[in-house]
């Protein structure tokens, strides 16, 4: 008993000291999980600063795409015009230059006429014309290079400077794209220590489970040794009242024989009615001791009971522990989806943003088609008037207007299309503004069902601490009583070393019912596998659970591949759109080369008609 004591108090110390040390452990994982908390709260307010700040940069990046596109066209326009007036200016030098030589060399060639002969006259008029003819063409050539030259290298520098503005703009984007990317990670690695955590805290409300088991164990058997000490106590008073007795009946049987040894003949017949008088009370003692028996069964019950009772009362504590673990899994899942519906917006708003760039885009491209369209009719008018001055070229000109009409009426198709498409992204964006307000309610609802659940684990929790200083204070009352009776039993035993061998055959009786015990726990360790074989069963249909989350996951992947799929398209589409750009500037150049030639024509004809007003005049003057 000592040494059971002993391993008792030894027990009883080392629980102690576990769940001190859970209960640090679990004040230190709290305190590492609200710190967490707090990080995680800061992340999120950084990132979502940090995705405003990336917005700001975008749109500024658009608008100043934008005002670079429109300086180009500026440009573009600005260099049409210059080259315009130049070819204006320089005809119109040609046509006063003609003009004057022909004024000029009216009296010259009369004077001639009237001293030199005709043929010699006309030999020199025509020297003189051709050399003035090849230096207005030189004169021309240099200027028109010079001035090409000049608007060139303008372009060049401003392309350069515009090129490395977008290079140092692209650096910053992906500078920008870094920081958000260190940033996730920071919040994945945030979110893992997070996991750790909570796994340490699982963990350790095991281990303080556990503990409570063996002190609930323990208390048990405290309590088991209490009352076989109480009941050793009442068999060794009875015991010894009994043999008291005895011991006084021999006394008064002594002084009696003494007495009665003379009249022995006399007194047999009274000591044969004594005999059965002791024969009566030894029956008498043989009934009191069945009843004590009886007696000594119900208490062995009612302990059976009390145990029983124990057992469901850990039975319902281990049902309050499972199910505020299962509402801590429940609080746990419910973030990980509000993780989730964060994760989704942020990825629709990313969508939303890549949408608007898209119709900027191509609103951007259908201004400059309109433009374009508007340069066409111009120019259209323009070879219009020239085709009603000049007969000759009337029908290759003609063909060329058609070839126009063709090319205006695919850029009036093409945009249409573009309209309809426009129409269509418009109402992509509509629906995601939908989805998007939904989305939010959804948030605010979970939002409210996490309050709600954090009250309610807060209620629970206050009851759970009040329940375990009710326990505690229980068993600092057992161990009080517990350290009493083991001074009173230490008493006890020095007066029970004689009556040891009695007790020794009492005690092997006992062997045999805790054998029987013993039976009962083995049966009670089968129920117990038939728990741990249902849990298993359990574990299995969260693994299935799992398994659809998984498929989920997959499909949700899947729609995403999908969405990348259809913005390739859309790229593939803006590259087409870019190629067809260029086939139309490759056009207009082609038609500004045309139009260069149409001009040089029109100077050969002039000069032609020139010469033929010079020939007619010479006529006259022969004449």
């Amino acid at each position: 008993l000592k040494k059971q004591d002993a391993k008792a108090t030894e027990t009883e110390e080392l629980v102690k000291n576990k769940l001190v040390k859970y209960e640090s452990e679990k004040k230190q994982l709290e305190q590492e999980l609200e710190q967490s908390r707090k990080k995680l709260n800061q992340s999120e307010s950084n990132r979502e600063a940090l995705l405003h700040q990336v917005t700001a940069l975008i749109e500024d990046l658009r608008s100043q795409l934008l005002r670079a596109e429109e300086d180009r066209a500026d440009l573009q326009r600005q260099i049409s015009h210059v080259v315009m007036h130049h070819q204006s200016s320089h005809d119109v030098q040609e046509d006063e230059r003609r003009i004057r030589t022909g004024t000029a060399l009216k009296p010259c060639f009369y004077w001639v006429y009237c001293s030199v002969p005709t043929f010699i006259v006309a030999e020199r008029y025509e020297r003189e014309k051709q050399e003035l003819e090849k230096h207005i063409l030189e004169l021309k050539a240099k200027l028109t290079h010079s001035t090409a030259m000049s608007e060139v290298e303008e372009l060049k520098r401003r392309i350069e400077h515009k090129d490395k503005e977008k290079a140092q703009l692209v650096l910053h984007i992906e500078a920008l794209t870094s920081d958000l990317e260190n940033r996730e990670k920071q919040q994945q690695k945030m979110l893992d220590q997070l996991k750790e955590i909570q796994s340490c805290y699982k963990a350790s409300e095991n281990g303080r489970r556990q503990t409570e088991l063996q002190s609930a164990e323990l208390a048990h058997q405290v309590e088991e040794s209490t009352k076989e000490a109480e009941r050793y106590l009442t068999e060794f008073k009875h015991s010894e009242a009994l043999r008291l007795e005895t011991e006084k009946r021999k006394e008064d049987l002594k002084m009696r024989a003494q007495e009665t040894i003379r009249q022995w003949k006399q007194k047999c017949k009274k000591l044969d009615r004594e005999v059965e008088k002791q024969s009566e009370a030894i029956s008498e003692l043989m009934d009191k001791n069945n009843q004590v028996l009886k007696e000594k069964d119900d208490l062995r019950n009612q302990l059976l009971s009390a145990i029983h009772q124990i057992e469901n009362l850990q039975k319902e504590l281990d049902d309050v522990l499972t199910k505020r673990a299962q509402q801590e899994e429940q609080l746990h899942c419910k973030e990980v989806k509000l993780n989730e519906m964060k994760s989704r917006q942020m990825s629709l708003e990313e969508e939303i943003k890549e949408f608007q760039g898209t119709v900027n885009k191509l609103e951007n491209e259908l201004k400059k088609q309109i433009f374009l369209q508007n340069q066409m009719q111009a120019e259209k008018e323009h070879l219009e008037q020239e085709i009603a001055t000049r007969n000759s070229i009337h029908e290759k000109d003609r063909e060329r207007l058609l070839e126009m009409q063709a090319d205006v009426k695919n850029l009036s198709a093409v945009r249409v299309e573009l309209m309809n498409r426009i129409a269509e992204e418009e109402k992509i964006k509509k629906e995601l503004h939908k989805s998007l307000s939904e989305l939010q309610k959804h948030q605010e609802s979970k939002h409210e069902e996490m309050a709600s659940a954090n009250r309610q684990l807060k209620m629970e929790r206050e009851v759970h601490q009040q329940e375990l200083a009710d326990l505690r204070l229980e068993l600092h009352n057992a161990k009080i009583k517990h350290e009493q009776n083991i001074q009173e039993l230490t008493k006890l035993l020095k007066q029970q070393k004689a009556d040891a061998d009695a007790q020794i055959r009492m005690l092997k009786m006992e062997l045999v019912e805790e054998k029987s015990i013993v039976k009962t726990q083995s049966q009670q360790l089968e129920k117990i596998k038939v728990e741990c074989d249902k849990l298993t069963e359990e574990l299995t249909q969260c693994e299935e659970e799992n398994t659809k989350l998984r498929r989920k996951f997959e499909f949700v992947k899947q729609e995403l591949e999908k969405k990348d799929k259809q913005i390739s398209d859309e790229e593939d589409h803006l590259r087409r759109m870019d190629k067809a750009r260029l086939q139309f500037k490759v056009q207009l150049h082609h038609l500004e080369m045309e139009k260069e030639s149409i001009l040089t024509m029109i100077g050969t004809e002039i000069d032609a008609a020139c010469e033929i007003f010079s020939r007619d005049s010479m006529e006259k003057f022969k004449v």
